[in-house]
């Protein structure tokens, strides 16, 4: 029997848990992605579970925010947090909005653009059916993901439609124009954006690294990526440890790397 692949441009609610639902793109796919970010960062805490808890008051940077599933554990876990979420992808961004819309934190901005070294404009694919995929890098999506997620499908059709793309011009700014500036710490700035984590971590100048308590990526260790990232790391003051995501096979060389800053004398977060 062919899968219904249908889906409505319209937003569906999507229960990823007894207590949490989200909003996201209709059809089959979208709704199994959603529930895999929830377990991926609700269930197995890939992003937090390397760090001390943050303060309730905690300043918190989502680069790569996708529909807003980090964010919304920010929440649970400072209920006075700072936020900023940066999502380039308009149609997921717009779904971002609607899943932190009223959100219960002091303050959550919210950045349509995509983060690099330099600022200007780039191209991303976007994933219609696998938003969380979305990238500007299709070429490293690895050879034996795309295998996998093709044999799931009942036919090449449904294959096709699952991993349809779409070409989107978008933005770019450095990662320190969208810190708060008026802050003098910053607890945590996470980073999933799909292959350009180099670029974006290049995106914060000198003069903010010392603001920043913690750095939580992940990286695809292409060319030397993930040694590359740990030098960046380790070069602004942070100490390193390195593991593969819970749900993630290590064939695939996706990695978290939780950086702590060694100087523990960082200044606390001022109004």
């Amino acid at each position: 029997m062919q899968q219904n692949t249908s889906s409505s441009t319209e937003p569906v609610r999507v229960q990823v848990s007894d207590e949490l639902s989200v909003l996201t793109r209709g059809g089959p796919w979208a709704a199994g992605e959603a529930h895999y970010l929830f377990h991926e960062i609700f269930t197995h805490d890939d992003y937090l579970k390397d760090l001390p808890r943050l303060p309730p008051d905690a300043v918190v940077v989502d680069a790569g925010a996708n529909i807003g599933l980090f964010a919304l554990r920010i929440a649970q876990a400072c209920p006075e947090a700072r936020l900023v979420v940066v999502e380039p992808v308009p149609s997921t961004c717009a779904l971002l909005r609607l899943n932190l819309d009223g959100l219960a934190v002091d303050e959550v901005d919210i950045r349509e653009v995509a983060l690099g070294e330099s600022s200007g404009r780039t191209v991303l694919t976007a994933y219609t059916h696998l938003s969380a995929n979305s990238t500007g890098r299709p070429h490293e999506k690895p050879a034996s993901w795309v295998a996998a997620m093709r044999s799931a499908q009942p036919d090449q059709a449904t294959a096709d439609e699952m991993l349809s793309t779409s070409a989107v011009e978008v933005d770019v700014v450095r990662l320190s124009q969208v810190l708060p500036r008026h802050l003098s710490r910053i607890d945590l700035v996470k980073v999933d954006v799909e292959g350009a984590e180099l670029e974006v971590l290049r995106g914060i100048d000198d003069q903010d690294w010392p603001r920043i308590a913690a750095v939580v990526v992940e990286v695809h260790d292409v060319d030397s990526r993930l040694a590359e990232v740990e030098r960046l790391l380790t070069r602004h003051g942070f100490s390193c440890t390195v593991r593969v995501p819970a749900m993630m096979s290590p064939d695939l060389q996706h990695y978290i790397v939780t950086a702590q800053a060694t100087d523990h004398s960082k200044a606390t977060t001022v109004d």
